[in-house]
C-alpha cells in the first residue's frame, strides 16, 4: 500500500481503466475526482456509464479522454496528394485525393496517439490483456506504462507492477490508496459501497458501517444514492 501511494504521488500523467461493473466504475470515478484535485492529468477509459450511475458525473464530456485521434493510411497502399475536409451540423467528412493506389477499409488504421502515461491504474479488471485487448488496439501507447492493479477478486491475474488484491469492497481499498474528503469523492465511494452490499443486505462488516458513517459525514447523500442506484421515485 505504501508503494502504491508513492507511485500515485510521483505520477503526473495517469490513465484509469475500469471494468464495466458498477462497483468498480463508481470507485474509479472517486479516484478520478481526487486525482484531479491533486493536479494530475487524468484520463478515464470507459465506454459509457450505466444510467443508474449518471448522477455521479455531469456527462462523459466532463471526464478527460484522449484527444489526439489518428487516421493512418500506409504509403505502400496509396499515395495521397491532397486532403481536405467539410464539416456541418451532422458530420465531418475527410476527402483524400489519391495520386496512385487504392484504399480499402482494411487498409485504414484508427488509433489514439498520446504521451505515454506515468501510471495506469486498473480497478476491478481481472485480466488486463484479455479483457482490454480490443480496446488496446486503439491505445497502444499504454502498453509499456507501469500498472497499479486494484481488485477484490481472487481470480485476478496479478498483471500489475503493483498488485493490491484484497477480498473486501473496492471502496475500502480505494480509501486506503487515496485520501480525500471532497463531496463528489465521498458520493462515489458510498455509491460503490451501496452496490457492493446490495443496499446493505450482504457483505456487511463493522468497517463498512464505519466507512458509511464517515462518507455521510463528508456530505455523501445516502438517500440520493439509493434512489439513483435502484431508480426509486
Amino acid at each position: 500500500m505504501t508503494e502504491a501511494k508513492q507511485i500515485i504521488t510521483d505520477s503526473k500523467n495517469v490513465y484509469l481503466i475500469t471494468s464495466q461493473e458498477p462497483e468498480a466504475l463508481a470507485c474509479t470515478l472517486a479516484l478520478f475526482y481526487t486525482l484531479k484535485e491533486l493536479g494530475k492529468n487524468v484520463n478515464l477509459l470507459t465506454e459509457k456509464l450505466p444510467d443508474r450511475l449518471n448522477f455521479l458525473a455531469p456527462s462523459l464530456d466532463f471526464i478527460s479522454y484522449p484527444k489526439n485521434f489518428v487516421i493512418s493510411v500506409p504509403n505502400s497502399v496509396a499515395q495521397i496528394s491532397q486532403i481536405y475536409y467539410e464539416k456541418n451540423n451532422y458530420a465531418l467528412k475527410l476527402h483524400l485525393t489519391l495520386e496512385k493506389g487504392d484504399i480499402k477499409k482494411d487498409n485504414v488504421a484508427f488509433y489514439f496517439q498520446e504521451k505515454q502515461p506515468d501510471l495506469i491504474i486498473c480497478i476491478g479488471v481481472k485480466d488486463y490483456y484479455k479483457e482490454l485487448s480490443e480496446k488496446l488496439n486503439s491505445f497502444a501507447f499504454l502498453m509499456n506504462s507501469p500498472i497499479l492493479n486494484i481488485d477484490n477478486s481472487k481470480d485476478n491475474k496479478n498483471f500489475g507492477k503493483i498488485n493490491i488484491i484484497e477480498e473486501k469492497s473496492l471502496a475500502e481499498i480505494i480509501l486506503e490508496v487515496s485520501e480525500n474528503s471532497g463531496k463528489e469523492y465521498s458520493k462515489c465511494l458510498l455509491t460503490s459501497l451501496v452496490i457492493y452490499t446490495d443496499n446493505f443486505k450482504k457483505n456487511l462488516t463493522a468497517n463498512i458501517f464505519k466507512l458509511t458513517s464517515d462518507l455521510m459525514n463528508n456530505e455523501a447523500d445516502l438517500k440520493e444514492i439509493v434512489n439513483n442506484v435502484y431508480k426509486l421515485p
